[in-house]
């Protein structure tokens, strides 16, 4: 009766969990992230210390240009406080970056990615609230325009992350990345960026796309990049 009682746990168990993993399949496929890459990199063990690595610098290169694009939109837009929020965490980011490839903490990122959540929601509510925006005759039109291409080349870059996410994400075991030799801390790093980029991309696709339509409403220049951008993760 013990044995057979504790198959229905097991079983039970595993129901939950399974459209658990299936959901974080499917986020991670909707943005662009996996596929058949990273099944058969997850056929052949633990990525690589310079997957993990590229993985991670790449994905802090994404998160400058996207900061440096929502610093220069917010400044069109007079939002000086909301500007100098995001050039300040761009600023960190090209700091790290610059020092022999360094890796910020998980704590640092996650503190990023809320800086960079708490700009995106103070764009959208400026876009949608004209309220609180200032009129569109004192925007200033071409920074907005050079805003548009940055976080448009941001978010391309945010796509541009399935390679190597595909690489690493059928491996994201702490205990073996770190027997395959990766730095603990690029280690827990790539985990963050696993588990957080498909949702802040889908948050800056949504930022990209009310700032497209801001623009053409109040007759502002698209930059191609920007349009593009949207484009590749549709």
């Amino acid at each position: 009766m013990a044995t057979r009682s504790s198959w229905i746990a097991l079983l039970a168990a595993a129901a939950l969990v399974a459209p658990a993993v299936s959901q974080a399949q499917l986020n991670l496929q909707q943005f662009g992230f996996g596929g058949s890459k990273a099944a058969e990199n997850g056929a052949n063990g633990a990525a690589q210390p310079s997957a993990l690595n590229s993985l991670v610098q790449n994905y802090m290169g994404a998160n400058q240009q996207v900061l440096t694009g929502q610093s220069t939109l917010a400044s069109a837009m007079g939002m000086s406080g909301v500007a100098s929020q995001a050039q300040s965490a761009a600023g960190m980011l090209a700091n790290a970056s610059g020092a022999s490839g360094g890796v910020l903490s998980t704590s640092a990122l996650s503190q990023l990615g809320g800086t960079q959540q708490s700009v995106s929601q103070s764009l959208m509510q400026a876009f949608t609230n004209r309220a609180s925006a200032p009129a569109p005759a004192k925007v200033n039109k071409q920074a907005f325009t050079d805003g548009l291409a940055s976080l448009g080349q941001g978010v391309s870059q945010y796509a541009g992350l399935q390679s190597d996410l595909g690489a690493v994400k059928n491996s994201m075991n702490m205990s073996s990345l770190l027997q395959a030799g990766s730095n603990p801390a690029t280690a827990q790093a790539a985990t963050y960026i696993a588990q957080s980029a498909p949702g802040q991309l889908q948050s800056l696709v949504s930022t990209l796309t009310q700032a497209v339509q801001y623009a053409k409403a109040n007759n502002i220049s698209v930059p191609a990049v920007a349009t593009s951008a949207l484009g590749s993760v549709q």
